[in-house]
């Protein structure tokens, strides 16, 4: 069976019901997907998993599992780290095995066993990533941890360059803009990103090290030359301009765990995708320009998210520890930054009080209860867009921050109520009861009335903190 396609690649739309949220068991762990031109095909591969998959509005479907073979031969060349498929011909793949080969696969040839063309003895330990170039479909880019970077050509099936890296490389990237067509990144164990041009392997053109730790991912900006973006260990993702003569850190988003992939939602200059292969199931979608919570995120997976790609900007794959391949639209993504406050209240040990509130709740209320508010010269928070269904663009809201450190407050309230209130001894109900009806809230209550703004006053009542 022939598996080559013609013509451009497709582009799916969430927006005409055509897609929609399905899942397939994969029976074993997945390191990485990929899919080919026209995004009808996907690959995935692991250390027992090696299968593509046709792809349906509404479902996967099994095209071929090229490790069913005799078990006798099945080797480490089956067992594989990352997976790439040529950018101009759909019926070859070239697959990262832990032995440090790079195999190329072939899926139009009749016999059982795909196996094109074999790498070997060119890398001395396990390869991490795989790179096609963008326009030469032959060149492909190698990088492992034994600090080595090869560029294979696969139509002579011959190494023609090597490039020594200063540490071990755990991703490399082409360019996929015509101006820098013969630049690729590459993200090092030590930390530091490095830019090279593929015909002088002497020494890179740019490095710098944002990180604190091994940097794990790097990616080019679709659509911006200039950008380049790498994440690690240290839960953070830069965002660089490289186009200057020092690198220059743009923007730098704080996940909660460290990034073992990063890529950016096509179309959306400011939308970056990540996900951690420890302690997180979790693939998150964030604005550059919100650093602290996501714009939005998808939770389907039981176990730690390995890799994701995007088929359009609405439609996102992945796959995890959990065997399992799904495919998510954007518009039923979780969205945190609904679930979160925008105020915050904060009791010192001496009974001083502080308060930070929207200036936005502020104004809601009479311009009485605006005293002792001052007003803020940076944004705290993003707020929703009333006009926009989908959320796609922010708008910025101002908040003010107040200390309330009048007499009335330093009666060493901080230390009564932790007297008063129980954290054991009852039922959970039985403790929120008791601790919503002892006499200190409400004498909290009588004195901060005469010291702080009707606002905060009725946000002490919204948190369950006065009685009637």
């Amino acid at each position: 069976m022939s598996y080559t396609r013609k013509g451009q690649g497709r582009e799916r739309k969430d927006s005409d019901g055509s897609s929609q949220k399905f899942v397939y068991d994969l029976e074993n762990s997945c390191n990485s997907i990929c899919t080919n031109r026209e995004e009808s095909l996907v690959a995935a591969v692991g250390r027992k998993l090696f299968k593509v998959l046709k792809i349906f509005p509404d479902q996967f479907e099994l095209v071929a599992n090229l490790r069913d073979l005799p078990h006798k031969q099945i080797n480490l060349n089956y067992s594989s780290n990352d997976v790439q498929w040529n950018p101009k011909d759909d019926a070859q793949l070239a697959t990262a095995p832990t032995n440090g080969c790079v195999v190329l696969w072939d899926l139009n040839k009749r016999s059982k066993s795909k196996t094109c063309h074999i790498f070997e003895n060119i890398h001395q330990r396990a390869v991490n990533k795989l790179s096609y170039h963008p326009h030469e479909p032959n060149i492909l880019l190698s990088g492992s941890q034994d600090c080595t970077m090869n560029c294979l050509d696969s139509r002579s099936q011959t190494r023609t360059a090597e490039y020594k890296g200063p540490d071990s490389v755990r991703d490399v990237k082409f360019s996929p803009h015509f101006a820098h067509e013969n630049y690729f990144a590459a993200a090092y164990e030590n930390g530091m990103v490095q830019i090279w041009d593929r015909r002088f392997g002497e020494s890179a053109l740019k490095q710098w090290s944002f990180h604190n730790g091994p940097a794990y991912c790097c990616d080019w900006h679709p659509e911006h030359e200039q950008w380049i973006m790498s994440a690690g260990r240290d839960k953070m993702v830069k965002v660089c301009d490289i186009t200057q003569g020092r690198v220059k850190e743009v923007y730098t988003v704080h996940a909660l765990f460290s990034v073992a992939r990063v890529k950016w939602r096509p179309f959306h200059k400011f939308h970056i995708t990540s996900c951690s292969h420890i302690l997180d199931n979790v693939v998150a979608i964030w604005d550059v320009r919100r650093p602290y919570i996501p714009y939005c995120s998808f939770a389907e997976h039981s176990d730690d998210v390995t890799d994701f790609l995007w088929l359009n900007d609405n439609v996102l794959l992945s796959c995890s520890k959990d065997k399992k391949l799904i495919q998510q639209i954007i518009s039923e993504a979780e969205r945190p930054a609904d679930r979160a406050t925008p105020t915050g209240l904060s009791f010192k040990v001496d009974g001083a009080l502080t308060h930070a509130c929207g200036d936005y709740l502020i104004h809601r209320n009479k311009p009485s209860s605006l005293a002792g508010y001052g007003s803020s010269r940076h944004p705290m928070q993003f707020r929703k867009n009333e006009g926009d269904p989908y959320q796609q663009r922010f708008l910025f809201s101002r908040s003010s921050l107040s200390e309330y450190t009048e007499s009335d407050l330093r009666e060493n309230q901080f230390v009564t109520c932790a007297k008063l209130y129980k954290l054991d001894g009852m039922s959970l109900f039985e403790l929120c009861d008791h601790n919503h009806k002892n006499r200190l809230v409400g004498l909290l209550k009588k004195k901060m009335r005469k010291i702080l703004p009707g606002t905060l006053v009725q946000y002490l009542t919204s948190l369950n903190m006065t009685i009637k």
